[in-house]
């Protein structure tokens, strides 16, 4: 009995190794925008909610960020909104025009703009996902410490690139909680069957 504890409790650990990371709203990779520059930024907004799909997008430029030039790219099925108070961006908002994006889809919202700030190596964009069931999910908080919050805001990061530089840069909003592909899937269903082998040998032993 000693050694099928010792086998689950192996396998146990393998699991929790193998587990899929957590999915936030975050920057996606790509070019960051140059300080004092222009850029791109992409946000990939996965949806977590099983029986509900994301049918807007609120993001917050925050007060001590001066944008005076945001464009929205084209997305199918949705419209875009660009908030300002005076010169200043202040929100982009976009909504669905349709379904919206179900509980197994995510979409990629990008906007353009500028200038970003000099005096700083990055951004945060808080962000409230909308679900067609009326609920939301806000993505606005910023670590204070080398542990991630349950609701990371996407963090735009800046390059040292003089003014005028147009780069572009990727933010991933996305969603609460893990995403599963097929790898995954492959993955799990193999280590289910080195659970189901292992225990089976460690029974056999046992006896």
């Amino acid at each position: 009995m000693s050694r099928l504890l010792a086998a689950a409790a192996v396998i146990a650990a393998t699991l929790l190794v193998a587990a899929p990371a957590q999915a936030h709203v975050r920057v996606d990779g790509g070019d960051a925008p140059g300080k004092g520059g222009y850029g791109a930024v992409r946000l990939s907004v996965p949806t977590e909610n099983e029986t509900a799909s994301t049918v807007g997008l609120t993001v917050t430029i925050p007060d001590d960020v001066t944008l005076t030039s945001v464009k929205v790219l084209p997305l199918t099925g949705w419209t875009a909104k660009v908030e300002t108070a005076g010169e200043r961006v202040t929100r982009i908002v976009w909504h669905a025009a349709g379904a919206g994006l179900g509980p197994a889809e995510f979409g990629i919202f990008t906007f353009s703009g500028g200038p970003w700030p000099e005096d700083r190596s990055a951004v945060p964009l808080p962000t409230i996902q909308q679900y067609s069931d009326g609920s939301s999910v806000k993505w606005d908080e910023v670590a204070l410490d080398a542990s991630e919050p349950d609701h990371p805001a996407p963090i735009v990061v800046l390059d040292e690139a003089s003014a005028g530089h147009h780069g572009g840069a990727a933010a991933t909003v996305i969603t609460p909680r893990a995403e599963t592909n097929g790898a995954q899937v492959t993955q799990w269903v193999l280590i289910g069957l080195a659970l189901v082998l292992s225990l089976s040998a460690a029974v056999r032993r046992t006896r």
